[in-house]
């Protein structure tokens, strides 16, 4: 099985992904994610590498790609663990210098849509503070549970709705 890691949030990914390595996953990382693992000595394939094609508009669009969905939704990709990168929320801010949008997260949430609409055989992991739990119950049965599964899926699908409920804010807000 293969792990894709994409993450803003890196808290516990290093012991998360060296767990995984011990469980003889394959992990597939996006360039920053990549490059904290690898700098860990942690096995890891980017998703360059995984995709044969280059991450574009300075990493902007690197995980837009079929090689990853199709891995998704036949579980050749079994964990997608991927959290966002966060909103300015500034409300204040003069909207007519800056696009508070301009870092939206598009890739990272078609990832988490794709795992979760396959969440009967993809684990969706968008809290760190389950990465412990998840390794934990792999290493026991070597798989998740459905209920694990469904949970995760639950938890990435609200935390798609908050982040869409904060993009909805920024544009209410432009004028």
């Amino acid at each position: 099985m293969k792990a894709v890691i994409s993450v803003f949030n890196k808290d516990n990914v290093i012991e998360f992904a060296r767990a995984l390595n011990e469980l003889e996953m394959e992990i597939i990382a996006t360039e920053g994610t990549a490059k904290e693992l690898l700098k860990n000595e942690i096995s890891v394939t980017k998703v360059s590498a995984f995709t044969g094609f280059q991450e574009m508009f300075s990493g902007k669009v690197k995980t837009l790609h079929p090689r990853i969905h199709a891995g998704i939704a036949t579980a050749e990709i079994g964990i997608v663990a991927v959290n966002l990168i966060p909103l300015e929320l500034n409300l204040d801010l003069d909207f007519s210098t800056k696009n508070p949008l301009s870092n939206m997260d598009i890739g990272g949430v078609a990832m988490l849509r794709s795992g979760i609409k396959n969440f009967e055989h993809v684990a969706v992991i968008v809290d760190p503070a389950r990465y412990d739990a998840i390794i934990a119950e792999l290493g026991k049965k070597r798989e998740l549970s459905h209920d694990t599964k469904l949970s995760l899926a639950r938890k990435a699908s609200k935390y798609i709705l908050a982040y869409e409920t904060k993009i909805d804010m920024v544009l209410t807000r432009i004028k």
